[in-house]
């Protein structure tokens, strides 16, 4: 700066001519036309014809590359960040620099592959009386090694930005409500309003305004907690900002990269952790977790009523002649004797139930395919004791997935008697109503074994099997009333001493 300014002085105070300045200060009249002619910046900013040596960037950017275009396959809202990234590099790399530079080379990265987003958001503050937002978002999980398209439910205070998650195979009215009691529980208490979409689930029919004609099962569910209900006006997502950028984070945060799990339950159980985990993590300039901010408007919770609320689709069927409700695109079965008659299924999250007269009749694990038949073989032990023929083709007992014993017997007795090898067959089965699958096909193959193929040897077989237990409570009890003392020997001059009139001891 002292000699762009020494230039500027000799030109405009003293006169001097380009040529001269050039003679009296060596540099090339190039170099002054520069100086006199062109801006303070071009001419004082400094610029590297070599770019600085930057090992650390040599050896991670190829990594964060790597997990960048490896990730625009997954879905659009549970790709990297570049704090998710700078998080993985800590924990999976070893990598000791600064979040700041992982940011500058993910910009770098992202720029050149021609995927760099930046978006607005208008911050918001809200008063800490017990608000809540609420809302769905997409997301993929890894379930017994399939990908399962399911919804996450999502709901958060407004004023401390504590939040709870849940993963669900779809959005149906059961899992909205029982979403809302998971959360209710995690957080031991009630909102007193909470702000919606336009959820079908919650919403009949959109009114002028703010005003909303609401589902009857939704109003009579906030009945039961005592909350009320607000909702955005159409397509004005930005009016429940806090849980849009919980949608975010969640998925970059938790969902990033795709869990995978046995089954969904097991990633509902590590996601609660994983919540509580991230609500726990101080931020910001005063280090201040989302459960510290929350403690302020925890007394302005509702309490969570005594009385449960069967978070469940109901539905009126018919039993058809086959023994089979169909519910959801799906049939499941009852006992036959209900044949033809009217029955309410409900339908919860994981589970079917079906009820006749208020008693429960059947129930099974629910089934989100389509077309499937659900059986359970007792329901029809008593058709297949009236109809044994049935018994080789029946697909309650090819659904059942039996041990192979069973098959093998159902085969020798077949083969051994045509006429009454069905029948033999099905009294087997029917000792299913008394005991384990296990202990029964343990008997068939000692049955087998032993050519002792009669239905009344199998059964004496299963007798002998399952006495053990029953003998070890017997004798456990006999032991504790066996008295464990000796009777001492009698002593006749104690007893000449009683007649004398002495005192015995």
């Amino acid at each position: 700066m002292d000699t762009y300014k020494y230039i500027k002085d000799l030109h405009i105070k003293e006169r001097k001519s380009i040529r001269q300045i050039s003679r009296d200060t060596g540099l090339s009249r190039q170099t002054i036309r520069k100086i006199l002619y062109g801006s303070v910046e071009e001419v004082t900013q400094y610029k590297r014809n070599v770019p600085p040596p930057a090992p650390l960037k040599e050896q991670y950017a190829p990594i964060i590359r790597d997990w960048i275009v490896e990730n625009l396959t997954a879905p659009p809202k549970q790709r990297y960040t570049a704090s998710r990234i700078y998080e993985r590099l800590q924990e999976e790399k070893g990598f000791a620099g600064g979040a700041s530079t992982v940011r500058g080379w993910v910009k770098e990265i992202k720029h050149e592959l021609n995927i760099e987003r930046v978006e607005t958001y208008v911050p918001l503050e809200h008063d800490p009386v017990g608000r809540a937002q609420c809302d769905w978002t997409p997301a993929v999980a890894r379930i017994n090694g399939q990908d399962i398209k399911g919804d996450l439910f999502l709901m958060r205070f407004s004023n401390s930005s504590a939040f709870y998650i849940r993963f669900y195979p779809h959005q149906r009215q059961e899992a909205f409500f029982d979403a809302h009691e998971k959360t209710f529980a995690f957080f031991n208490g009630v909102p007193q309003s909470i702000l919606y979409d336009n959820l079908k689930t919650a919403v009949k029919r959109v009114l002028v305004g703010r005003k909303r004609e609401e589902q009857d099962s939704f109003v009579k569910f906030r009945a039961h907690h005592g909350f009320d209900s607000e909702f955005c006006n159409r397509a004005k997502g930005n009016e429940k900002g806090k849980i849009e950028a919980l949608a975010r984070y969640v998925k970059w945060h938790i969902f990033t990269p795709v869990p995978e799990f046995p089954t969904i339950e097991a990633l509902n159980n590590w996601i609660e952790e994983r919540c509580r985990k991230l609500n726990a993590r101080p931020r910001g300039r005063n280090q201040q977790s989302f459960w510290d901010a929350f403690e302020l408007e925890r007394d302005k919770l509702l309490p969570i009523s005594i009385h449960t609320f069967d978070c469940c689709n109901r539905k009126e069927a018919k039993v058809n002649r086959f023994s089979l409700v169909q519910f959801d695109r799906n049939q499941y079965s009852v006992p036959t004797e209900y044949t033809g008659k009217m029955v309410t299924v409900k339908g919860y999250v994981d589970k079917i139930e079906i009820y006749y007269q208020k008693s429960k009749i059947a129930a099974h694990e629910r089934c989100y395919d389509s077309g499937k038949q659900m059986f359970q073989l007792e329901h029809y032990l008593k058709l297949l004791e009236r109809k044994p023929r049935a018994v080789g083709q029946a697909k309650p007992v090819r659904q059942a997935n039996l041990p192979k014993p069973f098959a093998k017997y159902h085969e020798v007795v077949q083969s051994m008697d045509p006429e009454e090898g069905d029948r033999q067959f099905v009294k087997v089965l029917l000792l299913l109503k008394r005991f384990p699958v296990h202990i029964v096909s343990e008997a068939l193959t000692l049955a087998i074994k032993q050519n002792r193929l009669n239905p009344a040897d199998v059964e004496q077989i299963v007798d002998t099997i399952d006495e053990p237990s029953t003998k070890t409570v017997s004798s456990t009890k006999t032991e504790v009333m066996k008295p464990t003392g000796q009777v001492a020997p009698t002593q006749l001059q104690r007893y000449a001493s009683l007649v004398k009139g002495g005192v015995g001891a």
